[in-house]
């Protein structure tokens, strides 16, 4: 799978590493973000350049606007990540709704979709996203190949 499906599309299934690496993926992108934008109104304001509308105090608030916009595709990346995450443990994406209940539901949920296992065999969602890592194990008296052994 393409990270653009991972990112983009609510469609399927992701093992745990790829939604912790999606997520450090997002991570990145905040904060790149963040740095990018707050470094751009230091200099604006230093410069006294561009004056965009002002949505909180002081020069970084200058640029909020353009954070708020850079929210939204990575908030809808976060949604397809937990959806796919939720669909590899066998269950509907409205369950990502279990994290809107404070503290209990947000760690059930990191605990749901960060840690425990998806199920190995393909599901209503979609094929395992780990097929083939438990498939291929090498079992002792198998015939091994003349030109590997």
């Amino acid at each position: 799978m393409r990270i653009t499906d991972v990112l983009l599309s609510p469609n399927g299934r992701i093992t745990r590493l790829g939604f912790w690496g999606a997520w450090l993926a997002m991570l990145f992108i905040a904060v790149v973000s963040a740095v990018g934008l707050t470094t751009l109104a230091e200099f604006s304001a230093q410069k006294g350049g561009f004056q965009p509308p002002v949505l909180g105090e002081g020069d970084v608030g200058r640029f909020a606007w353009i954070g708020l916009i850079l929210a939204v595709p990575v908030a809808w990346m976060a949604f397809c990540v937990l959806v796919k995450r939720w669909h590899d443990r066998g269950r509907s994406g409205w369950w990502l709704l279990a994290a809107l209940v404070p503290v209990i539901g947000q760690v059930w949920a990191l605990v749901e979709c960060g840690f425990l296992e998806g199920s190995r065999s393909g599901n209503k969602y979609g094929p395992s996203p780990s097929r083939g890592r438990y498939d291929h194990a090498l079992h002792f008296g198998d015939e091994i190949p003349e030109d590997m052994a």
